[in-house]
């Protein structure tokens, strides 16, 4: 008879290498330090260049929505 709540080592999740992790982060890192940079640049130095502004926030933001899910998920190996 099956056990259909059994888990069995064939339906484990396959693991991320450490080497592809943290090229990820390091990869987000760098797109969010040069996104906050021209987010900076383009809302007090430039003057009427809000649409640069805007997008490189939300470059920034989706950067760190994605170091959170890659800090969580590396949390649960």
């Amino acid at each position: 008879m099956n056990d259909p709540y059994r888990i069995s080592p064939k339906s484990t999740p396959a693991k991320r290498s450490p080497v592809g992790r943290t090229v990820t982060r390091v990869v987000l890192w760098l797109v969010l330090t040069v996104s906050a940079v021209v987010n900076v640049i383009a809302n007090n130095i430039l003057t009427g260049t809000t649409a640069i502004g805007i997008v490189a926030g939300v470059v920034a933001v989706a950067c760190i929505a994605g170091l959170i899910v890659s800090h969580v998920s590396g949390r649960r190996a």
